[in-house]
């Protein structure tokens, strides 16, 4: 009986020991760190300092369901990375600093940390869930980095060649990824199609998304409306821990922007304020259109797009005939609206030409942070017909003079941080 007894007691201890062994572990052998298990990897098991250089490729076995922050965070030799379709989430910085040149996300990985693939400077493909999220770093020392919402990161090492999306694309997630020259949609997307790296509606007459590290952004024939926010879209989130509106947005890399001969309007956003940029050189980004035939609300939109183009498209539109430029005023002939100034004068006096029906919003807006602007205006004096003076038109002219002969309609926020500004009225007597 008590032979008996003490091997019911050496069965009752075995059961926990394989239980164990099912709980992730890490083994590192001929440079491959090689994760397995079932569950969470602890950070028990992620490399240690000494293992870091050693480690040329990782392979995460069927069974882990999540890597914690810093997983391989720094393991700069690590070229090779395979992870298995059990795994649900990735924390934050998890890849940050590999060498790793190309890595699939599962297709169940729609929990990624900030900053996941942040300064992995050989990165040039990435194979990505279309509808993951961006989640906060849990470590305080990962909240102060200037990672943002970003999976690249800000301010990355390299534009990622290619992203491609395993599965169908949420319309949103790219504005979480940073820079990189090619989106590609899965070719079975309901919704959308890709062409030429951008983004389309599946029937490809709607431009959906372009990608901020594609430079010459060429839209494709047949596409006859585009979409402001393909171009304008933006992450917010965190910088040296505070909380800013938009940490990447504007423009990106884009320095040339081609609209086709097929182009019928621009769908513009549900609001307006003043934006923000990202890139010194947004106002020098160049224009061009296929088509001479622009409506007036297409023309409204494309000056008001984030100021990204408007010395280039001022010049468009006065080869289609569409406007006049008058002492770096342009003026849109059809509606005699003065809808903007191109200079770069510092207390420039200016007098509104006689063809000027009304000063349109943000005209002579010169809040550096809202235009990236590079002039001030002292004085204005307007002429005869103008009656209407519209949101942010004379905005950060410090103590400016406007000058009239009659009434104005002044609108809100017209004189923003303009200090002392003065409406002074004359006459010829």
């Amino acid at each position: 009986m008590g032979a008996v007894f003490g091997l019911c007691i050496c069965v009752g201890f075995s059961m926990p020991e394989t239980a164990s062994a099912k709980k992730v572990s890490s083994t590192l052998k001929n440079g491959v760190f090689t994760v397995t298990g079932k569950g969470k990897m602890p950070e028990s098991a992620m490399p240690k300092a000494a293992q870091k250089k050693k480690i040329k490729k990782v392979v995460i076995k069927k069974g882990v369901t999540e890597l914690p922050e810093d997983a391989f965070k720094e393991c700069d030799r690590v070229t090779d990375i395979s992870i298995a379709s059990s795994v649900k989430k990735i924390g934050a910085k998890a890849f940050f600093n590999t060498g790793v040149k190309k890595i699939t996300i599962p297709k169940k990985a729609v929990n990624l940390g900030y900053g996941l693939l942040q300064n992995c400077k050989n990165l040039q493909e990435i194979t990505i869930p279309g509808d993951f999220n961006a989640t906060e770093p849990e470590k305080a020392a990962n909240k102060k980095d200037t990672i943002g919402t970003l999976i690249l990161g800000k301010g990355n090492l390299n534009i990622v060649k290619k992203v491609k999306f395993s599965t169908n694309f949420d319309g949103n997630c790219h504005s979480l990824l940073g820079d990189c020259e090619n989106f590609e949609v899965l070719g079975t997307d309901p919704y959308y199609k890709s062409i030429d790296g951008c983004i389309y509606s599946k029937d490809g007459k709607t431009l959906k998304v372009v990608p901020y590290g594609k430079s010459e952004i060429d839209i494709a024939e047949g596409c006859e409306v585009v979409d402001t926010r393909s171009y304008t879209y933006k992450a917010d989130g965190d910088v040296d821990g505070k909380f800013v509106v938009s940490i990447y947005s504007g423009c990106g890399q884009i320095k040339k922007f081609v609209f086709p001969s097929t182009l019928k309007s621009l769908k513009e956003q549900d609001f307006y304020s003043i934006p923000g940029v990202d890139s010194k050189k947004c106002t020098d980004i160049e224009v061009e259109f296929k088509t001479d035939k622009l409506d007036l609300n297409t023309i409204k939109t494309l000056w008001d797009s984030y100021y990204i183009w408007r010395k280039s498209l001022a010049k468009e539109l006065v080869r289609m005939n569409y406007a006049t430029i008058k002492d770096d005023m342009v003026i849109i002939l059809e509606d005699g609206g003065l809808y903007g100034y191109i200079g770069e004068k510092e207390n420039a006096d200016i007098t509104i030409p006689d063809e000027v029906k009304y000063i349109r919003r943000n005209a002579f807006n010169s809040l550096s942070d809202a235009t990236m602007c590079k002039f001030s205006i002292r004085s204005v004096v307007l002429n005869d017909n103008v009656d209407t003076l519209q949101k942010y038109a004379f905005a950060g002219n410090k103590e400016i003079k406007v000058y009239t002969k009659r009434a104005v309609e002044i609108e809100g926020f017209t004189f923003k941080d303009c200090g002392k500004y003065q409406i002074i009225k004359w006459s010829n007597n």
